[in-house]
């Protein structure tokens, strides 16, 4: 038998490392996967608001309101209007002695960027909101109208 040299003995010795390794990564198995999630979207509940006129109206005149609005909701929200459909109606009595409702009218009002937190509450004034008609009658005098607002807004992220 013939004896190697070390230069051969090292190569054969590369050689094998090398082939030993190959075999390892050739017996490596690709492996995927994957997964399925669910998740929910939140109901959206409606504001709550109120408004309360700053001070007493009377024909022709404007007054500021004081909004409180109620968020219900997980996530909070800006009230960004509120929409000329506001309801307001007048109590019994005045109107049995013929005071309308349609003799308030609240102004819409957009831009308002009011932040409401998460199962919060947020009051704010709004300027010349709401005007007394400059024809309402006698009968309007002491009457108590009230003011609800049909508000729009947006969810915030947190």
């Amino acid at each position: 038998m013939r004896n190697m040299s070390q230069r051969t003995a090292v190569i054969m010795l590369v050689g094998v490392i090398v082939a030993g390794i190959a075999s390892v990564a050739w017996a490596a198995w690709k492996v995927t996967g994957d997964a399925t999630g669910t998740a929910r979207a939140a109901e959206v509940t409606a504001l709550r608001a109120t408004a309360t006129p700053k001070s007493s109206l009377y024909p022709g005149g404007r007054s500021d309101i004081v909004v409180r609005v109620r968020n219900p909701n997980e996530f909070a929200v800006e009230v960004q209007s509120f929409a000329s459909d506001t309801d307001v109606t007048v109590d019994a009595a005045h109107a049995a002695a013929g005071c309308q409702a349609g003799n308030v009218t609240v102004v819409p009002t957009n831009n308002l960027g009011h932040r409401v937190e998460p199962r919060g509450e947020h009051t704010f004034t709004v300027q010349d909101a709401v005007h007394m008609a400059a024809a309402a009658p006698q009968a309007c005098q002491g009457a108590t109208f009230q003011i609800t607002l049909a508000l729009a807004g947006v969810s915030l992220p947190d």
